[in-house]
């Protein structure tokens, strides 16, 4: 059993060492205990009149649509308790969805009024209805104009998602300033996140600044329980107003209440409200301090185990410092809830790592069989990253059981079908399908993906298939004078996706002893004692950290330059094999097009959702939404590649494409249309209304070359450097007017497209996609990158060159060196099953 580790080290003075998740020492802090019993006269302490107002926020989006009837039975059992008949208690009730859809229920009512039977408040509660999306601002601000200064306020907030509309940053920002405008008052805010889908880290946050807590209820009893204890502080006589300054030469403080299970936490004044006289209550005062002033302190105790460390981590955890809140959680030496919570970035880990905080510092002893060690527990199992590198390395002995991971797989985004839907919105289905080839429930170890701008890696598996008619499955064999002897379906599991564990386990067979080796030898297999074909092994990625905690980010110098260039290249060169094959006519390729079938014989079925309307799926609770984060990276100059021109467009922004042979000037030229007709480049004369940019500046050299008008080397150095001398070769044959032919030069442009592409391929891998990952699996920018944070307007100011569209203003941007990390909040939507 685990004592409470105030029990232990009573001392009012303790330190203690703040450690990363690699055991290395990041700060030092002093921590002053301060019981409530003793504040002095600093601290100012006020009855407040018996009279209270009870202010009931509730979400009738469309996500509540299966759980409204339940939540508008538990708000009538609430308000008309017996308990109520005498109570001086007035009551609110505001329900909101989408901006502009907000209702005020009843306004100041006295309880003793909603509780008389068949009341119209009763009524109105009973006809509440869902609809929309989720804008909580426009309800706070409406609660904030109807408290009165002599009363006892508490707000309790209820949601089920995001706050995302009109959009999340505008939200956010609106919900912050709120809850800071109400702190002037007396007001306490408690928050209740109903399910998985809500934003417990937001709502916390927001509890946090109006001296409250947040809950996450899973049922509606636990809604019930929420709005019943805010009610039952309300209902006392008398409570306790508490302000606490925070003196200079202290960095942090919190308060802390065991009996209202209540912890507040702030960098500067605090306010505490919604405590009963008999509450108890202490301060934690934190000094950060100088390794060499730590040391100095050899009196004072070191307690890293101590209470005081806990409550740090969850003050951290409640302000959005995830960064800190791990890094405290570790430097208590508690390798059961490090391991457990290590890795929590998503809402649902988010939420358990609040719980288990919550429960060592009320209720320690109900967390049993803890693991405390005598230094920072470190999980130096492979990493997710490095165990999908070991299965591209010897993917070819190594089967899947896919049955198993197709019974444990959660869809994470909309399910879509195949087919089309017509002008009234009818499906319409494609006139053939595919069937599978093979049989049983293992497959070839499939290649993996890393997302380039999100925390999510994807399996993908392929699989042998037929075509065949929808009607009557009639197999088609040969299309256009070829052969479907092997055509493959690909279908992506996400493994990892927006950094949480998409699936806990895979089930594998080995066929070759010396790959078995090298999968046990890294603590990879569950009861593999040795070697045998026949048997299934099991692999458990929970027991693995997602990303290495050692890994070098620093690289990063000029990176996005080259990242760009390539891009362009790459678009330019793909624009002119767009509608081309090497090897098909024309009128072959169109054959194929008839057939769901592309140059390269891959199977492109049109799909569409399974519903038509998107605001009627949400309305009805088919569909849901979460927040993802979109990383980019870009420069000073260029926010990121989403910013780059097309290739044909930029063609037509400044550029200028005649008939060799006639002059005529072509109407809106592409780069297909050049492998066909004998064309002329030269430069466009821009009109006032152009305004050249940065992008502009990036991308024009390389055309100028790519098109004969200028030799500056931007393109055939880099061709060479890649190995594209072909291309190089056709290139500079066409700028002194030699003849290629159109074959030789698709055949060659093909080839550096694949080189190009493979350089792509190679920046992303070795030092992109590491960092993007990082970034999204652990909701932090890594240590060793020092970082300055803005917001669009900021960095604007700074950078007067870059330009912002409506969803970039969202984001929040990272300055290391010469290079911009953008973090957007992106709202994702998904089928619920």
């Amino acid at each position: 059993m685990v004592k409470n580790a105030a029990e232990l080290i009573p001392a009012p003075t303790t330190k203690f060492v703040l450690y990363n998740q690699a055991g290395e020492p990041k700060a030092y802090y002093r921590v002053d205990r301060q019981p409530l019993s003793e504040k002095d006269e600093n601290s100012k302490t006020e009855a407040v009149e018996a009279i209270a107002h009870s202010i009931i926020v509730i979400d009738r989006s469309g996500s509540m649509y299966h759980d409204i009837n339940p939540l508008k039975e538990t708000l009538i059992k609430l308000l008309t308790l017996e308990e109520y008949t005498h109570s001086q208690l007035v009551v609110t009730l505001i329900s909101y969805s989408s901006q502009g859809n907000l209702i005020s229920h009843f306004q100041r009512v006295p309880i003793q009024e909603v509780m008389k039977l068949n009341s119209s408040y009763i009524q109105d509660i009973q006809n509440i209805r869902v609809s929309g999306a989720t804008c909580i601002s426009q309800a706070l601000q409406l609660a904030t104009e109807l408290i009165q200064p002599d009363e006892l306020t508490g707000i309790t907030l209820h949601s089920d998602g995001y706050a995302n509309h009109p959009n999340v940053r505008s939200e956010v920002a609106s919900l912050e300033q709120i809850c800071q405008n109400l702190n002037q008052n007396n007001v306490f805010l408690n928050a209740i996140a109903y399910s998985a889908s809500s934003d417990f880290k937001l709502l916390s946050r927001l509890a946090n600044l109006v001296s409250g807590t947040c809950v996450q209820a899973g049922t509606v009893k636990q809604v019930y329980d929420s709005l019943y204890n805010t009610s039952k502080v309300l209902g006392e006589a008398i409570a306790w107003a508490i302000e606490e300054p925070l003196f200079k030469e202290y960095d942090y403080q919190l308060f802390l209440s065991h009996s209202a299970r209540k912890l507040n936490g702030n960098a500067g004044k605090l306010k505490i409200l919604g405590l009963k006289p008999d509450d108890d209550g202490i301060f934690y005062k934190y000094q950060k301090l100088t390794e060499a002033e730590f040391e100095q302190l050899s009196d004072i105790p070191l307690a890293q185990t101590d209470e005081s460390v806990f409550t740090f981590a969850k003050a951290q955890l409640i302000d959005g410092n995830l960064n800190l809140a791990k890094y405290a959680l570790v430097s208590t030496f508690d390798a059961t809830l490090s391991q457990r919570h290590g890795k929590a970035i998503t809402n649902s880990q988010l939420v358990e790592f609040s719980q288990d905080l919550d429960k060592a510092i009320y209720d320690p002893q109900s967390l049993s069989d803890r693991e405390i060690l005598s230094e920072v527990p470190i999980n130096k199992n492979l990493p997710i990253l490095e165990l999908i590198q070991l299965f591209e390395t010897h993917k070819d002995p190594i089967i899947l059981n896919l049955k198993h991971l197709q019974d444990h797989y959660q869809r994470r985004g909309v399910k879509r079908i195949p087919g089309q839907r017509d002008a009234e919105g009818n499906l319409v289905k494609p006139w053939l399908k595919t069937e599978y080839v093979d049989s049983g429930d293992y497959v070839q170890m499939g290649s993996f993906d890393i997302n380039r701008n999100t925390a999510t890696i994807n399996l993908l598996i392929t699989r042998p298939v037929k075509l065949v008619k929808s009607e009557d499955k009639t197999p088609i064999t040969e299309v256009a004078g070829i052969l479907l002897n092997d055509l493959k379906s690909y279908n992506n599991y996400t493994l990892v996706g927006d950094g949480e564990l998409n699936v806990e386990t895979l089930k594998v067979k080995f066929s070759n002893a010396k790959v078995f080796k090298v999968f046990k030898e890294q603590n990879l297999l569950t009861d593999a004692d040795q070697f045998d074909f026949n048997t299934e092994y099991e692999i458990d990625l929970t027991q693995l950290p997602i990303v290495p905690m050692a890994a070098d980010y620093t690289q990063v110098q000029g990176i996005f330059s080259r990242l760009a260039i390539l891009r362009v290249l790459s678009s330019l060169l793909s624009a002119h094999l767009k509608e081309v094959s090497e090897t098909y006519t024309a009128d072959q390729l169109a054959a194929l097009k008839e057939h769901y079938l592309s140059k390269s014989l891959y199977l492109n079925f049109p799909t569409t959702t399974e519903y038509s309307d998107l605001e009627e799926a949400l309305n009805t609770g088919k569909v849901d939404s979460r927040v993802s984060y979109k990383i980019e990276l870009g420069n000073c100059e260029i926010l990121n590649l989403g910013q780059l021109h097309s290739a044909n467009k930029f063609l037509d922004r400044f550029y200028e494409v005649c008939d060799r042979q006639t002059g005529e000037k072509l109407d809106k030229p592409t780069f297909a249309q050049s492998l066909d007709t004998p064309v002329v480049f030269g430069h466009k004369t821009l009109s006032k209304r152009t305004k050249v940019t940065k992008v502009d500046d990036l991308m024009k050299p390389i055309f100028d070359e790519f098109l004969g008008l200028e030799k500056n080397g931007s393109v055939t150095e880099l061709l060479q450097e890649l190995g594209a001398a072909d291309l190089v070769s056709s290139l500079e044959k066409k700028w002194q007017g030699e003849t290629v032919e159109t074959e030789q030069f698709v055949e060659d442009l093909t080839g550096g497209l694949r080189k190009v592409n493979q350089a792509l391929e190679t920046l992303y891998r070795d030092k992109i996609s590491p960092l993007v990952f990082h970034i999204g699996a652990t909701g932090l920018i890594p240590d060793e990158l020092e970082v300055v944070a803005y917001t669009a307007d900021e960095l604007s100011a700074k950078s007067g060159d870059l330009k912002f569209s409506k969803s970039e203003k969202e984001g929040l941007f990272f300055e290391v060196g010469d290079l911009i990390i953008s973090v957007y909040p992106k709202t994702e939507y998904y089928s619920v099953s």
